[in-house]
This record gives C-alpha cells, structure tokens and sequence, in this order.
C-alpha cells in the first residue's frame, strides 16, 4: 500500500476556487471531485482557488490563493506548491486564460518587469520540480486565425496542453505548430454537464412554477410598482443567460428578442451577474421597448433551478463566443433549442442548423481576439426555425459518458 502511495503524482489544479460560481470554478470543481474520487490510484490531488474560501465538503486539500492583481501573479504558489509535494514534483495543471500566466511558463522570457516585484518567486520558478499543464479556455483566435505571439511564446512554455473542444485545439495547433503541438500531446477534451440534473422536465410544470422557484422579477416589480406576471401558456419564453462582461453580446440577443416581439407573443427570461457593469441591461430593455416582457434573475441559482428554466423556455439564445458553452450544453441537455454564432466552442455543441454566420469581425484588446459581428434578423431567421420545437442533446456532454475519456487521458498522461 505505501509502494503504491509513493508512485502517485502530485497534481494541483490552479484556478478560480472550486466553492465559487464562475465557469472556470464549476470546471475546476467537476474534474477535480472526479480525479479525486477515481485516480487516487494515481494522484495525489489537491486545488489552489482564487476567489472562495473552500468547501470541507469536498474531502481534499483546497488551498486559498490571496487577492489577484491586475498582473495575475501568484506570490504564494511556491509556498503552496512546498506544503503540497515538498520535494517531490508536483504537476500544476493552470484552468485558466494562456494571457495570464507568460510568468509561469516562461519566466525568464515572459517574466519582465512582473517578475522584478516578486525575486524569489522567479527564482522558485527557474529552479522548481514541477510540470506545466494548462487547460486553456480558448474562446478567439487573433491575426491570421491564430494567437497572438506573446501568447504562443506562453503556450511553448507549458509541457502539456489541452484545450476545449476542436475549435480551441485547431487554433493552438496553427498558432504554435504541429510539432511544438504534438511535443505538448495537444488534444481536446469537453468538460461536461450532470445529466442527472439537466435533462428535459415537464415544460408545463416547469413554466408554473418558474417565479416561484427563480425568485424572477421584472424592472416593474423590482421598483415595487407592479407585479411580475407569471407565464402565459400562449407566450414563447426566449431566455439569455450570461455574465455581464464585454464578449457576451447582450446588444445582439435583446435586439432579436425585439424583432421576435414584433411578431410573436414573447416573455423574456434573462439571467446575469449585474445588471449594470459593461452593459447597461436596464437601459438596454428600455432601448429595444422590451420593459412589461422580462423576467430577471441574478446571482446564484442551483443547477435543479437552473434545469426548470431550461425546461420552462422555448428558445435560448447563446449571445457569446465561448471556449466551450455551459448554456449551449445545458439548454440542448433540456431539450431546448440554443441559436448560437457559428464561431468558437459553443457552435459544436447544438445543431448545425441552428448557428448563425458572422457578416466580419472586428479585433479585441491587447491579444487581438477577433470578435464576430452578426445581423440580429439572421439569428430571428434561425430563432423562428426553431420556435415550437425541441432539441436533441448531443450524450457526449453528458459526464456519465465524457468522464470515460478523461480518466483515459489523465492515466496516460501519468505515466
């Protein structure tokens, strides 16, 4: 037993805390409950989270990361990673964007004027007995479809990597090579959703009771001026559900629902984090006369929540370029058609017939991201295909089936 202890690896994932709410938290927190409860065999696992405290829930070591500056610069990691695998090598395996970690995979290179404020850190890095794995949330390619060249002197800088799905992948292999790609076993692998929660439910149920349940409100009620009504059986529910963050189109999806309002009889449900932040969402309803049709949630909402909204819509439209597509995966595992863009991660996972076509892109940010453009009467196009029918989930989304292969993968990649 102590033998087979000893042939472990390290592993640490390093990325948001697994007891928050962000994408990158739920994902870090589905593989790493799996690689604990399935690879103890060949693991000896532990999280580094930004952002949450932990969860003794979970029956492994959380370590807390401190307070992320605007550099993404970890002072502690040295001491976490010495508490974890002492002197033995350690395998930190990064969910998170490539952009924010030129530190770790080429400190010396990338390190800079970054490095300068943190001189023993750098030299932990030259110097420590561990591997560099990245799971990279890639959502956009750059100049000539591929990553910028800072972020592919960052990629060259880890020993392995895997991306989402092949949108991810194909942009890694043509920003890097396909040499410098195979050296890292680049491949992809979907992380999933719990097909026990996000199935289809009954749809008349799930719209009945769906104030009760969401807590949903409209701007009305919110002022106490006038109560939200509850869900009309003649009314088609098109819902949005994303942060409020500068990638998630929320100019697009309200301007559809607009033109869909004209011409049908339309509930909105819309889900953020903020209502005011990089979009004004009020206003925003106000601009497409779309005030007296929504109903909004904020925050948190559990998954079993989550599931009856899916249930209870007609449509859902996925407003954003995405790395993989939580709400892509989770509306089609309910049933429920998602008109998306036909680019980056989420357009694989619904129906071919249900993507959009950008008419051009435009350039994002320090890296270049090419951002598409869309004409919101192409999505009412692909919105009123699919009105009034429901959708088949593609199982390989599904953990009960994806986990398979990731156990494959991770095994392999122990050895």
């Amino acid at each position: 037993m102590n033998r087979m202890a000893e042939k472990r690896k390290k592993l640490l994932i390093v990325s948001d805390a697994i007891s928050g709410s962000s994408g990158l938290a739920r994902i870090a927190r589905d593989l790493s409950v799996r690689i604990h409860e399935h690879l103890g065999d060949v693991y000896d696992f532990a999280t580094a989270g930004y952002g949450g405290c932990g969860s003794a829930k979970f029956g492994f070591q959380q370590y807390h990361l401190e307070s992320v500056q605007s550099d993404w610069v970890l002072p502690s990691l040295p001491e976490i990673v010495n508490d974890f695998a002492g002197k033995e090598q350690c395998i930190c395996l990064f969910i998170w964007d490539p952009s924010r970690l030129g530190w770790f995979s080429q400190p010396e290179r990338l390190g800079g004027e970054t490095l300068l404020k943190y001189p023993g850190l750098k030299e932990w890095l030259l110097k420590a007995n561990i591997d560099r794995w990245i799971y990279a949330p890639v959502d956009a390619s750059g100049p000539l479809d591929k990553l910028t060249f800072p972020l592919a002197l960052t990629l060259m800088g880890f020993d392995r990597i895997l991306a989402y799905g092949p949108f991810g992948e194909g942009v890694i292999r043509r920003t890097i090579g396909d040499q410098e790609s195979d050296k890292r076993h680049l491949n992809w692998r979907p992380h999933g959703i719990d097909g026990d929660t996000f199935f289809p439910l009954d749809r008349t149920l799930c719209r009945r009771l769906f104030l009760k349940h969401t807590s949903a409100q409209s701007m009305f009620s919110m002022f106490k001026q006038k109560d939200t009504l509850p869900l009309a059986d003649d009314e088609a529910l098109i819902s949005i559900i994303g942060t409020n963050q500068a990638r998630k189109n929320w100019p697009l999806g309200l301007e559809v629902a607009s033109i869909l309002a004209q011409k049908h009889k339309v509930r909105l449900w819309l889900h953020t984090d903020e209502l005011e932040r990089y979009y004004s969402i009020p206003s925003l309803l106000v601009d497409y006369s779309l005030i007296g049709k929504e109903m909004i949630t904020t925050g948190y909402l559990s998954d079993k929540v989550m599931a009856e909204g899916y249930s209870a819509s007609d449509l859902v439209l996925g407003i954003a370029p995405e790395g993989f597509g939580y709400v892509h995966a989770e509306a089609m595992a309910c049933g429920v058609p998602c008109i998306t863009g036909s680019y980056a991660g989420g357009a694989v996972i619904v129906h071919p017939d249900m993507t959009v076509e950008p008419i051009g892109f435009y350039k994002e940010g320090a890296y270049s991201c090419l951002r598409p453009v869309y004409r919101a009467e192409d999505w009412v196009l692909k919105a009123e295909r699919w009105l009034g029918r429901r959708a088949e989930p593609d199982p390989q989304y599904e953990w009960g089936r994806n986990w398979r292969a990731w156990e494959g993968y991770l095994r392999e990649a122990a050895k």
